[in-house]
């Protein structure tokens, strides 16, 4: 599964930009969350974050009016070159950007006060979190907003397969028992579960195409399962599920 999302998240720095597209589903039901205006309330003047799994830079550059320093990484040239031409753009001083593996950080120990991820790899799996931990001061925090487990449920159902299905676990179980073994307490924790109405079969393809809910997939090898989503769920448009989990975790 880890190399299919390597693999997706490389094609797609090549093509797109890690928050320039939000689908395009309508909201019908549920709270949609807003991990900006969540995370505002951790901020400090004196900190410094860094953004695991920074994409093309949007949210890096967004949250640094609030931070002595924010440093964005990613392990795709590709989405650091679009962040360092949108930075330009802004002229911001305080953001570095830099090419680094989550699981090898080129960070001393006991650096930040803050590591966040937006949908990013900070829970993927334990050497996430442990490196994170690392350059994490004594009291610092841990933030991520991360997929839940029964996002776009009704699609993985009809594949056959997705990112995190089928499960045993849910995706907030699985955090608890890696801060756990580093040691960490987790302070904070919420799920958000909305609705979107995709009027088409084509906008259903469209997010396929750009977010890994579906592993390797094609439109013309999976054409039999769109077909089938077109005909079950096609009523008054596609209705799907998001599902979002955000949580707090102190060093």
């Amino acid at each position: 599964m880890k190399d299919n999302y390597d693999s997706f998240y490389k094609k797609s720095s090549k093509k797109f930009k890690k928050y320039e597209f939000h689908g395009q589903g309508r909201l019908v039901a549920g709270e949609k969350p807003n991990f900006f205006e969540y995370l505002k309330k951790f901020t400090n003047k004196n900190f410094k974050v860094l953004d695991l799994g920074c994409g093309s830079g949007e949210l890096t550059l967004k949250f640094s009016p609030f931070l002595k320093e924010i440093v964005g990484i990613d392990p795709f040239d590709d989405y650091i070159k679009s962040a360092e031409k949108l930075k330009k753009e802004t002229d911001i001083k305080n953001v570095i950007f830099k090419i680094a593996d989550g699981k090898n950080l080129p960070f001393e120990d006991e650096y930040f006060d803050i590591v966040f991820s937006s949908r990013g790899p900070l829970s993927a799996n334990n050497d996430f979190i442990r490196e994170s931990f690392r350059v994490l001061k004594k009291g610092g925090l841990m933030i991520e907003e991360t997929i839940g487990e029964e996002d776009k449920i009704e699609l993985k159902k009809i594949f056959g397969r997705g990112q995190n299905y089928p499960y045993q676990e849910t995706k907030l179980e699985l955090v608890k028992k890696m801060l756990a073994q580093c040691g960490m307490n987790l302070v904070k924790s919420k799920y958000f579960k909305y609705y979107q109405v995709y009027s088409s079969i084509n906008d259903v393809i469209e997010t396929l195409e750009r977010a890994p809910i579906i592993p390797d997939f094609d439109k013309a090898k999976d054409k039999s399962y769109l077909e089938e989503i077109d005909r079950k769920l096609n009523k008054k448009g596609i209705k799907l599920s998001n599902h979002r989990l955000f949580w707090v975790a102190e060093k």
